[in-house]
């Protein structure tokens, strides 16, 4: 998900590195078991966009701003206020919107499926959402999400739906783009 827009000008190349983590436990799945499966496939999809402008020309003008020595601190954090509002950590905050059902809760080593709504906190611009479509899975504590998110999510039992302020910090880095 963080990497759906990349301009690419005509006879330019671009190595583009990606990790995967493969759960070990994937070989244990019943229905793959089932369906005798042996192989993983990944696909990607290069395509043309029309699109005059990208969600990332903010980001663009801030890079910018940074290389120009306009700019050398990230964009302050604003700590959420209210009754509901726990401190987790320097720079994480969380809302608990709707209890769970308390019985499990996320512990490192837990899979967590879950769906998810990113925006940012300046412009209130939605960056990314899995709502009405395919939840969101990570193994909790290896580091495979920013770290905000994941001390956000420790603790958290089935159902429980939450609202996570993270500092840049906390969350994709002084630009956006950790």
């Amino acid at each position: 998900f963080c990497f759906d827009e990349q301009t690419l000008n005509p006879g330019e190349e671009l190595d583009m590195p990606v990790f995967f983590y493969i759960d070990p436990e994937f070989v244990l799945d019943p229905d793959l078991i089932t369906l005798n499966c042996t192989e993983v496939a990944l696909h990607y999809t290069f395509f043309d966009t029309e699109e005059v402008t990208s969600r990332f020309t903010d980001l663009q003008k801030e890079v910018t701003a940074y290389f120009r020595g306009e700019r050398t601190s990230p964009p302050e954090f604003t700590v959420p206020t209210g009754d509901n509002i726990v401190k987790l950590s320097e720079g994480v905050y969380k809302e608990v919107l709707r209890k769970g059902y308390e019985k499990e809760f996320v512990e490192p080593g837990t899979t967590v499926v879950c769906h998810v709504t990113g925006t940012e906190t300046e412009s209130g611009k939605m960056f990314w959402s899995t709502k009405g479509g395919t939840p969101f899975s990570y193994r909790a504590g290896t580091g495979s999400v920013v770290e905000g998110w994941e001390e956000g999510c420790l603790g958290m039992s089935e159902g429980e739906i939450s609202k996570i302020n993270m500092s840049s910090e906390k969350g994709y880095g002084k630009f956006g783009n950790k």
